[in-house]
């Protein structure tokens, strides 16, 4: 796999720029420190920054992106829009301001541009943020899960209404449904989340209402 330059930039709500970059291999979560160049030496964002408040952000790459967060204490904490280089127009907001504590780090998923993995980015009406991924290989019905559990989205956010959402994928005409669909414990369709490609397309956030109950799931349908 080849090795991409990962950059991005997190504003917090004093007018603080953080700028990150690494050299991050395709096909592989890794952590994204801040910009050695301006920074003196490369830290983690919440060693960084601590105390300060991030309003906006953006993380983007060279070829394919899954997903972008902050972590703590091992749970997605907040999680960051993304993007392919030259194809984003601005910095989007977060869900809801985060404040970065020490130890707060940033991980993204940096892809080759054909890499077929797609990523359901929510947040919940309680403040939960998650993420669930899958990488189709064929023709299927494709279950999203827990990107750090690999539980569903029922057994994952059981009880809870998802506010916020977007869903990234390269696979285009090989999904056969309306982006991400949520079905509850009778494969009934109770949400859906279009589909973006990154390459194409800057992902961000839509506004919905769906609800999650125990034996829910997150899934789409593609057709190679």
């Amino acid at each position: 796999m080849a090795t991409n330059t990962v950059t991005g930039v997190l504003v917090c709500n004093d007018g603080t720029n953080i700028p990150l970059k690494a050299e991050l291999a395709e096909g592989s979560e890794s952590d994204l420190g801040t910009d050695s160049v301006y920074t003196v030496s490369q830290q983690n964002v919440g060693d960084y920054a601590q105390g300060k408040t991030v309003t906006s952000g953006l993380v983007t790459s060279d070829n394919g992106i899954a997903y972008a967060y902050i972590l703590r204490q091992g749970l997605v904490a907040a999680i960051i829009p993304v993007g392919i280089k030259g194809v984003t127009a601005f910095t989007p907001a977060l869900c809801t301001p985060f404040r970065l504590q020490a130890g707060d780090k940033v991980r993204v998923m940096n892809n080759t541009a054909a890499d077929r993995e797609g990523a359901l980015c929510v947040f919940t009406t309680s403040g939960v943020s998650r993420i669930f991924v899958v990488t189709p290989t064929g023709g299927a019905t494709n279950e999203l899960v827990d990107l750090q559990t690999s539980n569903s989205i029922g057994d994952t956010l059981q009880g809870q209404r998802v506010a916020k959402a977007f869903f990234t994928s390269v696979d285009g005409s090989k999904i056969e449904t309306q982006g991400a669909y949520v079905v509850d414990a009778l494969g009934n369709v109770v949400g859906s989340v279009s589909t973006t490609d990154p390459s194409k397309y800057q992902a961000l956030f839509s506004s919905c209402s769906i609800p999650v109950n125990l034996n829910f799931k997150a899934q789409y349908l593609t057709n190679a």
